[in-house]
């Protein structure tokens, strides 16, 4: 049978992680920078695991008030201390992840600023963790020069451009909100990736995925890692 795995942003501090990780099979853990804490990731982690759902680590940028969805550029921060703040939020729970999510702003900056796609690719290094990123990119680059595995993720709640990047939150449109829709957008992305994306940060998510899982099962996809 042909598999499909859905993955989910949880420990961002919403109170539907637990109903989520009812529905995803891998779960993208906050490492407590853009949102959450230390203590809501180990807690997490821990219930990740007790459900026998695939960890990932979703670093992002410190930056609460955007919550992680500003630009590095904007955020008056040196290469540097990014850099040592990024190990910073990895580090401690490398040894129990299956791969690494760069979370927001961090996902997107890395495809257009070589100095900080070479941050990533020293920590999927460091780490060797696999990236989860798009096939198509520079995310298939960054992994091939860590020489790590890129596990190529779809997003089912959001709107593509032709050349395959996401049109960017900003525009109108760039994020579905019909749960039937982003089915139907999921079951024609299993294929081309290898887990599917719906995020956890936004009321009706909880939803969302049990939509996006129903339409994978009844296209006849086996949801799982």
């Amino acid at each position: 049978m042909r598999h499909a795995d859905i993955n989910v942003d949880i420990a961002e501090g919403f109170s539907w992680d637990h109903d989520l990780l009812q529905v995803a099979t891998s779960a993208n853990v906050c490492c407590g920078a853009h949102a959450g804490s230390p203590g809501l990731t180990r807690k997490t982690i821990d219930l990740c695991q007790a459900q026998r759902v695939r960890v990932g680590l979703h670093p992002g940028y410190p930056d609460r008030e955007g919550m992680g969805r500003r630009s590095f550029a904007s955020l008056a921060t040196a290469l540097e201390d990014w850099t040592h703040a990024l190990d910073d939020q990895v580090f401690p729970w490398a040894p129990e992840a299956a791969y690494i999510k760069p979370h927001g702003a961090f996902y997107h900056d890395v495809l257009g600023d070589p100095a900080l796609a070479d941050v990533l690719t020293d920590l999927l290094r460091r780490t060797g963790l696999p990236l989860m990123g798009m096939a198509g990119t520079g995310h298939e680059e960054i992994a091939a020069r860590a020489g790590v595995a890129l596990v190529r993720e779809g997003f089912a709640d959001r709107l593509y451009r032709n050349d395959g990047t996401l049109v960017p939150r900003t525009e109108p449109g760039a994020v579905h909100s019909d749960p039937v829709e982003m089915g139907r957008q999921a079951v024609g992305l299993v294929g081309r990736v290898d887990s599917i994306c719906v995020h956890g940060d936004t009321p009706g998510c909880v939803e969302a995925a049990r939509a996006v899982r129903q339409a994978l099962t009844q296209a006849g996809f086996e949801v799982g890692t």
